[in-house]
């Protein structure tokens, strides 16, 4: 049964994040296959059911099944989780986010700049430095 925080999750998303950590305990960094891994939610400050995938992201753990019991039976501290999740990379982050459905905005720059304009001020104000 999922934890409430890792409810609604597929299961090929469940896959991808255990994919994403590379089927190794966040915890104890074991290397297991995926069936032996499990998600541990831990619960925000302000629990939002509807929060959006970068709030689940910073939130799920991927843990194996002694470490999960640990974690339930003699509480390893909050820091603790929440520094093996600050410790992801950047590429395991934007798998998980990809995972739980995060679609990244797209930025479109604004049609009335000059950017050639913007170069010859920003050479201005650098002009001791870089001519």
């Amino acid at each position: 049964m999922p934890e409430p925080w890792c409810e609604g999750i597929s299961q090929e998303g469940e896959e991808r994040i255990k994919r994403a950590v590379e089927s190794t305990c966040e915890l104890c960094r074991e290397y297991l296959p995926r069936a032996g891994l499990e998600l541990h939610g831990i619960p925000p400050a302000i629990h939002e059911r509807d929060a959006g995938p970068k709030d689940r992201e910073r939130n799920i753990l991927v843990v194996c099944d002694p470490c999960h019991r640990l974690i339930h039976a003699e509480p390893v501290p909050e820091e603790k989780l929440r520094a093996r999740i600050a410790a992801r990379t950047f590429s395991v982050r934007r798998e998980i986010l990809s995972a739980l459905g995060y679609v990244p905005r797209s930025v479109t720059p604004p049609d009335d700049q000059d950017f050639a304009q913007i170069y010859d001020d920003t050479l201005k104000d650098f002009a001791g430095h870089y001519r």
